[in-house]
């Protein structure tokens, strides 16, 4: 009535025409345009979430362009098909999320707006112990994900969505962030992309895909990125080389343990994709047969991160292992006992400190986050969250 009281006219107007018809819509509320991951020159426009009408002519002319040069003129990151995961295309997943999604279309996008529906599908297996230390979760590309900590015991209060601070978790936000430049900090990051390529060809291969000489000596990792035919940038990476494993007979086929890549969840398929798909162009390339494959390993290797300036102090409390820094240097892999379990540690950091990322077989991560929690204990560890991961990012 309010809509009509602007447009008097329309009080005498009248309803001429009724439409109802399907629409689509997507998790994320962002379109899905681009060449489809599962097969090569098989390309999407869809999901345009209720404004086809207004994206039409520009989705058009993207597709287009894709279609007939091979590669997209703008950046499609955010609207490729592959930043979605097979399981949200469950109908138990798709029932639930797009009645959400399309309430959401025209609310204030807030940037910390939760979403509700869909959740707890994939869960890190340090899940209920980061409950029990009052994380607040959201959703990271299906995964819940550590935003932030209100501590053990307590319930995690996001508050009113609102712009700028939160004053219900700013501070504890901070407390983390300022743990991990004084003291130490334990990360949850499992739901990070890995995958484990291993073959005779494996070295050669990710020395073709990448900018950077991955294919060096057992025990190095590089940070690297894949590019595209035409130099731009499609993924950025850590690529380790794995050092042998105590008793192992070289399973790695000629290679070794093969290659441990890790990318951002968001990432995943994209990723695989490229890992996939550069297998098969790699062996053409050279007229042979594939000898390289790629296995996802994300769900089976829980990854914990300790970060911050006591970092090696923690991981010397806990290991055997000559960590100091003539023995384990920056951009190194060792192979670690951590209580009664093997580990793949990693020393690498994103936050600008000294850190480690622990890579764990699942079915062990809770024993070895309890010994990091008992050793962390006296060194005044702090749970942190992905609210602090970004801003110690950003800050150094």
């Amino acid at each position: 009535e309010r809509a009509m009281a602007r447009v008097p006219s329309s009080l005498e107007a009248g309803a001429k025409k009724l439409f109802c018809g399907p629409e689509s819509f997507t998790p994320d509320l962002g379109p899905v345009v681009g060449e489809a991951p599962e097969l090569r020159n098989y390309y999407v426009a869809a999901g345009m979430n209720s404004i086809g009408i207004l994206t039409g002519g520009g989705v058009g002319r993207v597709l287009a362009h894709n279609i007939v040069h091979g590669h997209a003129d703008v950046d499609m990151t955010a609207m490729l098909p592959a930043r979605f995961q097979p399981h949200q295309a469950t109908p138990a997943y798709r029932g639930a999320r797009v009645v959400e999604s399309l309430g959401k279309v025209y609310k204030c996008h807030y940037p910390h707006r939760p979403t509700a529906t869909a959740r707890r599908i994939r869960r890190s297996p340090l899940h209920a112990q980061l409950a029990a230390r009052g994380a607040y979760f959201r959703d990271v590309s299906g995964w819940e994900g550590a935003d932030w900590f209100a501590g053990a015991g307590r319930t995690p209060d996001l508050g009113e969505l609102r712009w700028g601070r939160h004053p219900e978790w700013f501070g504890l936000w901070a407390a983390e962030h300022t743990a991990c430049r004084e003291g130490v900090a334990l990360f949850d990051m499992s739901f990070m992309s890995k995958f484990h390529v291993q073959g005779r060809a494996a070295g050669p291969l990710l020395d073709w895909l990448a900018t950077a000489r991955v294919d060096g000596p057992a025990g190095a990792i590089t940070y690297t990125q894949m590019l595209s035919p035409r130099g731009t940038l499609e993924a950025d990476l850590t690529v380790t080389k794995l050092p042998p494993r105590p008793g192992a007979y070289g399973g790695g086929g000629g290679d070794g343990e093969g290659f441990l890549v890790v990318a951002t969840d968001t990432a995943h398929r994209h990723v695989e994709t490229l890992l996939r798909r550069g297998i098969e162009d790699h062996a053409a390339a050279r007229g042979v047969a594939p000898a390289a494959t790629v296995s996802d390993v994300t769900g089976g290797l829980a990854q914990i991160n300790l970060q911050g300036p006591r970092s090696r102090e923690l991981l010397a409390a806990l290991t055997s292992a000559d960590v100091s820094d003539a023995a384990f240097p920056f951009r190194a892999a060792r192979r670690v006992d951590i209580g009664c379990a093997l580990v793949l540690a990693t020393r690498i950091t994103y936050v600008g400190e000294l850190g480690y990322e622990l890579f764990v077989p699942a079915e062990s991560a809770a024993h070895v986050y309890e010994a990091i929690v008992a050793a962390g204990e006296p060194l005044g560890l702090v749970h942190a969250g992905l609210k602090a991961l970004g801003s110690l990012r950003l800050e150094k």
